[in-house]
C-alpha cells in the first residue's frame, strides 16, 4: 500500500510541476503594454493603429509588438544588418517570427535600427512592411552574436 501511495504522489507532483512550469513560462512574465498611437519613427511621428504589445521587466529580450503604420513614408532610420526576431509565446498569434524572417530575407520587409544600445547589448529593431504592417522586437546586438 505505500508504494502505490507514494507513486501517486509523486506523480501527482510531477503534473503539478509540469503545470507551474509551463505557465511561468508562457504567462507569468510578459504584461501586455497599453495601446499606443503613434510611434517615432527616425525624426516623424506616425499614427499607428490595430497595436498589440507585450513586454517583461524579467528579460530585455521579451519586447514584441505588432501594429499599422499609417500612411508610411519614408523611413528616416539605418538599415539592421542581420535582423532576427526571436519567438513570441503562442498566444500572442500577431507575432510570427518564422514568417518576419522569411519575409526580411525574401525582401518582402525592410528591418530597421529603431534603437542601439537601448539596454546593455540588445537592439531594439523593427520590420516594416510596404503597406504598413510593422513588427517590432529586441534582441542581442551583433557584436556579441557568434558568427
Amino acid at each position: 500500500m505505500n508504494g502505490k501511495r507514494f507513486i501517486l504522489l509523486f506523480l501527482f507532483s510531477i503534473i503539478i510541476f509540469t503545470a507551474a512550469l509551463f505557465y511561468f513560462q508562457n504567462y507569468a512574465y510578459y504584461d501586455s503594454i497599453d495601446i499606443r498611437r503613434n510611434i517615432l519613427l527616425g525624426k516623424k511621428r506616425y499614427e499607428i493603429s490595430y497595436y498589440q504589445g507585450i513586454d517583461s521587466d524579467s528579460s530585455g529580450l521579451k519586447l514584441r509588438e505588432c501594429f499599422v503604420v499609417d500612411s508610411l513614408d519614408d523611413i528616416n532610420l539605418p538599415k539592421y544588418e542581420k535582423p532576427t526576431p526571436l519567438t513570441a509565446p503562442f498566444w500572442f498569434k500577431c507575432f510570427n517570427a518564422e514568417r518576419i524572417t522569411k519575409d526580411l530575407e525574401d525582401g518582402k520587409a525592410s528591418a530597421f535600427l529603431f534603437k542601439k544600445e537601448e539596454f546593455d547589448g540588445i537592439d531594439n529593431v523593427i520590420a516594416v512592411y510596404p503597406d504598413g504592417r510593422s513588427y517590432r522586437w529586441r534582441q542581442l546586438n551583433t557584436k556579441y552574436m557568434k558568427e
